[in-house]
């Protein structure tokens, strides 16, 4: 089984598939497993393979973490949206931040998430707001253009 999560960790595709191509073959391998050793009633072996399945996926997690933490915090950047911080006025930790238990970096949580997000939809709106009042004069000005064109087209048109 590591070689086929090798060959998934190797291909060129998207991270997001990856992470759940990866899980799904976790998934399926100490399922069976874990299965089997049930089969032959070894509790030992079963605990074993559900404490390392566990960390696995706790890994793969972090590494899923890990990506969509930096691509909203790039988005948010691009906006220049300000970030939550990682730690209150009184430096207790953030409700929006949490540290990796294995890779021991910071990665935002589902509350961090939505709040950012919200953040970056403001200003999206705010831009596209201040942009949209362009798109009026854009319009009448391009019918002024076609007024012009038909009016010219009618002067310098020379009956048969």
């Amino acid at each position: 089984m590591p070689f086929i999560l090798c060959l998934v960790s190797n291909l060129p595709i998207s991270t997001e598939t990856r992470l759940a191509w990866q899980r799904s073959l976790l998934d399926r391998a100490y399922g069976k497993d874990i299965t089997a050793a049930r089969k032959l009633k070894d509790n030992v072996k079963v605990e074993s393979l559900g404490c390392d399945h566990r960390f696995e996926i706790d890994l793969l997690d972090e590494e899923e973490d890990s990506h969509l933490t930096k691509n909203i915090l790039a988005k948010a950047r691009r906006l220049r949206v300000p970030v939550p911080h990682r730690y209150n006025d009184d430096k207790t930790e953030s409700e929006h931040w949490y540290e990796g238990q294995y890779t021991y970096r910071w990665y935002l949580t589902t509350s961090g998430f939505s709040a950012l997000r919200e953040e970056i939809r403001r200003e999206e709106k705010a831009r596209h707001e201040a942009r949209a009042h362009w798109l009026v004069w854009l319009s009448g000005f391009t019918g002024v253009i076609g007024a012009v064109t038909g009016l010219v087209a009618l002067l310098t048109h020379k009956s048969p």
